[in-house]
């Protein structure tokens, strides 16, 4: 029997396009592990694919990921406005060759939670970057794809003309509802993306600062 899922939810879906980054979290698990994966595709309303994700420094998924265990898939949708789209399914099959991939169930319902209450050109949260080398000044950026250890931060060009350099300290300030938080982090690498300067950046520490912010735009099922 095919799965009951809105027309809404099944809108979503079809907006997650085949080699769009995901996020696969494991619930059977003492603590929530949260690995990268890619979403490769599906089979009409009967099942997903993604990649298997790879063992990182501190999480060895050989033993993890196993049929019959269940696990939250979230990705941002971006348009028409910004949101994480979460949902809940059971893994099928794992298959380590060719092509290692995880294959899941179809959901029977998604949670979204927005991130804007306006349309705009790209999803994020809105951020003020302290430049700590450049006599700290101060720019206007857009953080997006972010985890426990960094994220991806855009800057248009009109907000600035110079690239900031790479290993260059930096503070992102995120004004929340009762204080301003601020992070330390570190620029990694720079690109240049549209309108906007790219940066991968790494926070310099893993505290509760930064569980509040990742707790307050991302999907807990």
């Amino acid at each position: 029997m095919k799965p009951t899922i809105s027309s809404a939810d099944i809108n979503a879906l079809l907006c997650l396009l085949p080699n769009t980054d995901a996020d696969m979290q494991l619930i059977a698990q003492a603590q929530p592990v949260r690995l990268k994966t890619t979403y490769f595709g599906t089979d009409g309303q009967h099942c997903l694919f993604f990649r298997y994700p790879a063992s990182t420094e501190v999480v060895n998924t050989t033993l993890l990921i196993e049929p019959d265990m269940h696990i939250v898939i979230r990705y941002v949708l971006d348009e028409p406005y910004g949101e994480v789209v979460a949902f809940k399914v059971r893994i099928l099959k794992v298959i380590h060759s060719p092509v290692p991939m995880v294959i899941t169930s179809f959901p029977s319902v998604l949670q979204k939670l927005g991130l804007r209450s306006e349309k705009r050109a790209i999803s994020g949260v809105p951020v003020e970057v302290v430049l700590d080398e450049q006599e700290n000044k101060q720019v206007e950026g857009l953080i997006v794809d972010i985890s426990q250890n960094g994220c991806k931060l855009l800057i248009p060009f009109k907000t600035v003309l110079q690239v900031i350099q790479g290993d260059e300290k930096i503070t992102l300030c995120v004004e929340l509802a009762d204080r301003t938080m601020l992070l330390a982090a570190r620029v990694k690498n720079a690109r240049i993306e549209k309108d906007y300067h790219a940066y991968g950046i790494r926070f310099a520490d893993h505290d509760n600062q930064l569980e509040r912010l990742l707790e307050r735009y991302m999907i807990t099922l």
